[in-house]
């Protein structure tokens, strides 16, 4: 580059850096560069190499030609140029982000820039390790939940953990070429097996019940003395087991979505056929569900609590009774009325405690069978 084209690039790199609300440390971490290497940069000292340029780009989750355009420059506006941001007050943090048209952003009560930053330093470390992605997503949002207990779990899942993972200076430089969107929609749905899981796996262990990721092996194993056709293997998420007389028995099936829109009829063959032979088949969700705003809301699918909306997503669990039950992780989702006499209930449940009501179905089932 000439004197003035270092100039240049060093300025749209400062600009670029100053809008995001980062320090040379930060962006040196992001980009696993030194910060003295990108001072000299900034300040036009220094030549960026062709790597260098790369990995900054990928820090600011945009593409390499946009660190040359220069302020006048209308393609690279500046909710182009960066990513989710925070800011903190009184009352707790702001988070910011793009959310299609809208520069939008997401409030957590009584939270602190700290505890922010510890839930991202630990996805970051998980992705960076070359682990499991899934397994890095869901310490993180285990984390998020243990850290503002009274926030909603599905707002968290859906303007935290997603608008994270989709913030390309969040993944390591190996991660580039990565398509986000797609790589969260396959990550996300092992990741909430994973928190299932991580949350009451201990608790349920100690009372007798196991939840359980399994091979593909072991669950066609404890599903193949179900003779129907319905039953496939590959849509059991997470199996539920128990032992008795010393033998280890299958006691339902969960279904993890994150939104009741993610194949949800698509399990229902199975679910039916699941019920039918005496084992419980459980609907597990964030429920999901919010539209493009400045300040958007999450309200699922299920109805906001406050209305009479029947959904036929609502339908196919207290009218049809097509799952055992449905137990979302959304604090604005309905839940079924205490009168009522639906073929199957909806609960609202979160992660302050592993003994709740979804626990206390599992262990309702288990005392069933072992007195049977």
């Amino acid at each position: 580059m000439s004197v003035s084209s270092r100039q240049e690039f060093g300025n749209n790199l400062r600009r670029l850096r100053e809008a995001q609300g980062i320090t040379q440390e930060e962006l040196a971490d992001r980009s696993e560069l030194d910060r003295s290497y990108i001072g000299g940069i900034e300040r036009g000292e220094r030549n960026p190499s062709l790597n260098a340029v790369f990995r900054l780009a990928n820090a600011f989750r945009i593409e390499t030609y946009q660190l040359f355009l220069t302020p006048t420059d209308d393609s690279l506006s500046r909710s182009e140029s960066v990513g989710i941001s925070v800011s903190e007050s009184d009352g707790g943090l702001t988070i910011r982000f793009r959310y299609d048209q809208f520069d939008a952003e997401f409030e957590i009560l009584e939270a602190s820039k700290a505890e922010y930053d510890e839930v991202l330093s630990v996805l970051r470390k998980g992705l960076a390790a070359k682990n499991n992605k899934a397994n890095a997503v869901a310490e993180a949002y285990l984390l998020a939940t243990a850290k503002w207990p009274d926030a909603n779990p599905s707002d968290l899942w859906t303007f935290l953990l997603n608008r994270l993972y989709c913030d390309r200076s969040v993944h390591p430089t190996s991660s580039a070429r990565l398509n986000l969107e797609q790589s969260w929609k396959r990550t996300s749905g092992w990741a909430l097996e994973r928190v299932l899981e991580s949350h009451y796996g201990p608790f349920l262990k100690n009372k007798g019940v196991t939840v359980e990721i399994s091979s593909k092996t072991r669950k066609a194993s404890l599903l193949e003395s179900i003779k129907d056709s319905r039953v496939v293997p590959d849509k059991a998420d997470v199996l539920i087991t128990y032992k008795k007389a010393e033998e280890e028995r299958l006691m339902g099936v969960i279904h993890v979505k994150a939104s009741l829109a993610e194949r949800r009829t698509d399990d229902v063959p199975m679910s039916q056929a699941l019920i039918e032979a005496g084992y419980l088949s459980i609907f597990w969700t964030m429920d999901c569900k919010s539209y493009p705003a400045e300040k958007p809301i999450n309200n699922g699918e299920l109805g906001e609590i406050g209305e009479d909306n029947t959904s036929d997503k609502r339908q196919d669990f207290e009218e049809h009774g097509h799952f055992s039950a449905c137990f979302s992780y959304n604090s604005k989702t309905l839940p079924t009325d205490e009168s009522s006499s639906a073929l199957s209930r909806i609960y609202v449940c979160d992660f302050k405690n592993p003994n709740d009501r979804f626990a206390q179905l599992l262990i309702d089932g288990l005392n069933t069978r072992l007195a049977e």
